[in-house]
């Protein structure tokens, strides 16, 4: 029974489950230090998938549920994503408050998690084993300052129930960036005049990836460009024509 239908019989007694009464997350009172990095990542990995409706990825603030038996058995990540959906992602997110694995048969594939001074320790600690216990299969931690989990940037890969890290690369211009196998995309680490920031590229064509908005504005902008080039095109061609006529 939904909660519609509890609603619309309250003479019913109903056993709710604790997962229906878990109040919504909220933020740390540091989520300044990770509200931009969470919001832009999450955000361009929501539109490389937001036509597969087999995918759902979710940023902050949204509890995962993974033993519905066990009452507190939720954790919430800054951002997650599950492959293989049988049900549509989007019918998902319209009936439901959390993402219960035992629901939907689908463990996250991927998980991410921004430091701030509040929840870097649990981060380390017992979410990261909560995330290898239900089988996770990549965990990535990420820090712009560094000063929280000791390092910008941390890629992890489940290897026989325990966490190993993905190799880390840094280029001549400082740029310091691990691949995601799950994601086929590249995390990226850059300093530019002392100001930090998390980049995303695609692994196999080394495109910088866009958020939606960013997508949408550059297929507009192509679009202008496509029709200007075919305005200028037959106004040459009108010229032409225009010479031909006048000297036949």
């Amino acid at each position: 029974m939904t909660a519609a239908d509890r609603k619309a019989s309250p003479d019913i007694a109903v056993e709710v489950p604790w997962y229906d009464l878990l109040p919504d997350p909220e933020p740390p009172e540091d989520s300044l230090q990770q509200d931009e990095p969470i919001l832009l990542l999450m955000s361009i990995l929501k539109a490389r998938y937001a036509n597969d409706p087999t995918v759902l990825c979710c940023g902050p603030l949204i509890n995962v549920i993974y033993d519905s038996r066990v009452p507190n058995s939720f954790i919430s990540p800054d951002g997650f994503i599950v492959f293989g959906l049988q049900t549509d992602a989007a019918q998902i997110r319209l009936n439901r408050r959390s993402y219960r694995i035992d629901e939907w048969g689908r463990t996250p594939s991927f998980v991410l998690e921004v430091a701030s001074e509040s929840t870097a320790s649990r981060d380390v600690g017992i979410k990261r084993d909560i995330y290898a216990r239900i089988g996770v299969r990549e965990y990535w931690r990420l820090d712009l300052l560094g000063e929280y989990y000791g390092e910008p940037l941390v890629g992890e890969t489940l290897v026989d129930g325990d966490y190993r890290r993905f190799e880390m690369h840094t280029e001549p211009n400082g740029d310091v960036w691990s691949r995601s196998e799950v994601l086929g995309v590249d995390f990226v680490y850059r300093a530019e005049e002392g100001l930090p920031r998390f980049l995303l590229r695609d692994s196999a064509t080394a495109q910088w990836l866009l958020t939606l908005e960013e997508s949408e504005a550059a297929r507009h902008a192509a679009e202008a460009a496509r029709l200007e080039a075919e305005a200028r095109a037959d106004r040459l061609q009108a010229e032409l024509d225009s010479l031909r006529r006048q000297r036949g």
